[in-house]
């Protein structure tokens, strides 16, 4: 075996090896977890009100917070483990502050684009204000802290160290690539995704990705996440990756032919989210372009 061989093999050993860990770790902390969150609800008798196709949004939130420790617990424990000197992945510092805010703005036209060519062909209605007074001062702050630790915990416990790690050795053009596609096998398990918008969340994690790639950190990536998330569950209320979340701000209804609405799945099951998603691609490699490189 020539040496060249060898450094290849001692690379992708040391590839599968860290991210077997940090994988096995993060299901193991998230599993935990949630056996001692529900344990503790149970013992409170904390119970919120939901119907059987509702989900609380509440829960949701605890949820993903649950995931963004397990997110950190396994990035710390993996890269102590295989001596990585990380990056700046989460810097609080810089332009984080305004790539955050950049990437929500950027989400929220996602969505606002999506469902706009939804609704031109009749495929999104809105017939009424659902949330107000209490309600709405009750939702809109629970969804706004929803929608960043949401972000958060999906873009660092599938973007962060694993992603990082990838672009280290396989290149940023790969490890973008296979960050979508796990980003994508995330979402299988929704109730009520469709093939059009797992390959929509395919873009999507591509989109993620790319940013992190143009910005060296994920703070652009979480604020888009954000975006979107408040964007589908709040703002225009509709399902987000077959899901339905209490504290919808509008009445409103996904209607027509799955292929265009989305049906269950939500907007991103709809054919017209696919140019949507890749023109955002384009927009976002254009505004924040510059010369790509892996910060481990």
């Amino acid at each position: 075996m020539s040496e060249v061989s060898r450094r290849f093999a001692r690379s992708f050993i040391g590839l599968v090896w860290r991210l077997a860990i940090y994988f096995a770790v993060l299901i193991a902390a998230v599993r935990l977890l949630s056996m001692g969150y529900g344990r503790a609800m149970h013992g409170l008798g904390v119970h919120f009100a939901h119907s059987p196709a509702v989900r609380p949004a509440e829960a949701v939130g605890l949820g993903q917070a649950r995931l963004l420790l397990a997110a950190l617990l396994a990035w710390f424990i993996t890269a102590r483990l295989g001596r990585d000197t990380l990056g700046p992945i989460l810097p609080l510092r810089g332009k984080a502050a305004a790539h955050l805010l950049q990437g929500v703005l950027w989400g929220l036209a996602e969505i606002a684009a999506t469902l706009g060519a939804i609704a031109c062909f009749g495929g999104y209605r809105v017939s009424g204000i659902a949330l107000s007074g209490a309600a709405l001062a009750y939702y809109l702050p629970l969804w706004l802290a929803v929608a960043v630790v949401n972000g958060l915990a999906e873009n660092l416990a599938v973007m962060g160290y694993p992603l990082f790690r990838l672009a280290r050795d396989t290149g940023w053009v790969a490890a973008t690539l296979l960050a979508g596609l796990l980003f994508a096998a995330a979402h299988l398990g929704n109730p009520g995704e469709n093939l059009l918008g797992i390959a929509s969340v395919f873009l999507i994690g591509v989109l993620f990705a790319t940013a992190i790639w143009l910005t060296g950190d994920l703070w652009l990536s979480v604020g888009m996440h954000a975006g979107a998330v408040l964007a589908e569950d709040f703002i225009f209320s509709v399902p987000d990756s077959g899901a339905v979340y209490t504290g919808h701000l509008l009445v409103s209804q996904l209607t027509g032919p799955a292929w265009l609405s989305g049906g269950d799945a939500g907007p991103e099951g709809s054919v017209l989210a696919l140019p949507v998603f890749a023109v955002m691609l384009v927009l976002v490699w254009i505004v924040y372009r510059r010369r790509p490189t892996c910060p481990m």
